[in-house]
């Protein structure tokens, strides 16, 4: 009977260590962490900032002008999605889609605008239980653009790498260890151009003097 017991729960862990983790997917853990995200900032639309604000848990000192995103009851304008792969990646570009969904509205709801409803136990593709993974989050506006490569008003924190991923009998951690963003304009290529143009024949007419 014990060799029985052990076999089972050997079997058990062989399993878990191939299967798929997961993780609570959120910008807002009560009392722990909440990274709210917001818009551009008027009269700035390019300007990307990133840190906690004063809203945020921990309270952090950047201070955005934008509004957050989803007030006015606007939240399915934006898009919150979570872009995972193994852990130790420093590339985004190799970090797959885990899960999307847009903001809440302000309009009807307990918490403020800038948060997304708490998803629990997402998987993420190609992280086995217990191991680590390499997380980005992205957010786009979504009249701008169908998806965050295509959106012209769009932000992204930092990579952080998540706890141990859970799975089967073993609770999933909370997605925690990033900062609030904004999203911003991006400027179009041919600004780049003008700007380098100008840069350029700033460069000559100086050595003409």
């Amino acid at each position: 009977m014990k060799r029985t017991l052990l076999s089972i729960a050997v079997t058990a862990l062989t399993i878990s260590s191939f299967a798929q983790g997961t993780l609570n997917v959120g910008n807002n853990f009560t009392g722990t962490f909440r990274a709210p995200i917001y818009a551009p900032e008027p009269g700035n639309p390019t300007a990307v900032l990133s840190g906690q604000s004063s809203g945020g848990v921990p309270a952090g000192a950047t201070v955005y002008n934008g509004n957050l995103l989803g007030a006015f009851n606007t939240g399915a304008n934006y898009t919150f999605a979570v872009y995972g792969g193994a852990a130790g990646i420093l590339d985004p570009a190799q970090l797959g889609l885990v899960i999307s969904t847009p903001f809440r509205s302000a309009a009807g709801n307990a918490l403020p605008a800038g948060l997304i409803t708490t998803l629990a136990g997402v998987a993420v593709p190609g992280v086995a239980t217990g191991n680590a993974a390499t997380l980005q989050v992205r957010v786009w506006d979504n009249t701008t653009g169908a998806s965050y490569a295509t959106a012209t008003t769009r932000g992204a924190s930092a990579l952080f790498q998540s706890a141990p991923l859970g799975g089967g009998v073993v609770f999933a951690p909370d997605m925690i260890g990033w900062a609030s963003f904004n999203i911003a304009v991006v400027p179009e290529p041919s600004t780049f151009v003008l700007a380098g143009l100008g840069a350029a024949a700033l460069v000559i007419f100086r050595r003409r003097k």
